[in-house]
């Protein structure tokens, strides 16, 4: 199984970044930052014909959580361009139940 160290968030605007949408990445992840990096301006690129604007960014996340259930949050900033956010959900407890069976029971079954 490979190791994903970095996501590639890309995102097109309209004219004035008045509607925004999510963009499809040329890969899921990459096993480096720089891999991503390496293919974020060809990418970019390629979207430009479709979009007026086009955002991109590679986002850092920990390999060994990869597999957790993520939630990624992207924003459209006047100061930075586009802002990625990536959390991992708090893996749920684990639910006991505990429960009473009459002794009776278990010798019928």
């Amino acid at each position: 199984m490979e190791h994903i160290a970095a996501i590639m968030m890309l995102v097109g605007c309209t004219q004035g970044n008045v509607e925004c949408k999510e963009l499809p990445a040329p890969a899921v992840g990459f096993e480096t930052a720089e891999e991503c990096q390496a293919l974020l301006q060809p990418s970019l690129n390629d979207m430009r014909s479709k979009y007026k604007i086009v955002y991109g960014k590679c986002a850092a996340i920990d390999p060994a959580l990869y597999l957790e259930d993520a939630t990624i949050t992207w924003d459209v900033t006047p100061a930075k361009g586009l802002d990625v956010q990536v959390t991992f959900d708090e893996p749920a407890a684990p639910v006991l139940v505990a429960g009473k069976r009459d002794p009776q029971s278990l010798l019928s079954n």
